[in-house]
């Protein structure tokens, strides 16, 4: 008996009839959730500085997002390769960790910065005494920011390969 190349994944559950996309955004936001309660939190409770924070943060994300969430995700994939869509960089060799890290340090950046628009709102919303922080960096919320800002970058790519393919052909 010849083994087939997915034989050994279930075929039906729970998990395997949901959609794709719902299963990237589960792996994604939990993932970058634990990237910031061991790193940011163990980080943070060892320095002040934000630029380290922020860039610790950054690689500690770039080495997840290549090693574990674009793994895990092929490893969901079936024939159809449905979850390649939703990665900004993958590729087996050497080349996609460069890309990843500085990927990771870039989203690090963009959501040090939407915590901080967020409190400055907030403070001018409200009419706090400066240095109020209204909205801490927490696990969840880090997630939820990464999910948003590495769909929409992810989505961008996809709209510019789409756009180059098209204007290559003709159609």
């Amino acid at each position: 008996m010849a083994a087939g190349k997915y034989e050994y994944r279930p075929k039906k559950g729970f998990i395997a009839g949901l959609p794709a996309w719902l299963k990237v955004c589960a792996v994604k936001w939990w993932f970058a959730g634990a990237v910031f309660y061991f790193v940011g939190w163990g980080f943070f409770l060892q320095t002040a500085d934000q630029l380290d924070l922020v860039f610790v943060l950054g690689l500690a994300l770039g080495l997840v997002t290549d090693l574990l969430i674009n793994r895990a995700l092929v490893f969901f994939e079936s024939d159809r390769e449905d979850y390649r869509r939703f990665m900004l960089c993958y590729s087996r060799r050497f080349f996609s960790v460069p890309v990843n890290l500085v990927y990771g340090v870039a989203l690090s950046a963009a959501i040090s910065y939407t915590y901080h628009f967020i409190n400055v709102a907030a403070l001018r919303l409200t009419g706090a005494p400066p240095g109020t922080v209204t909205l801490g960096a927490e696990p969840l919320l880090y997630g939820l920011f990464f999910l948003g800002l590495d769909m929409g970058v992810v989505g961008v790519k996809r709209l510019v390969v789409r756009v180059v393919k098209r204007g290559c052909t003709g159609r």
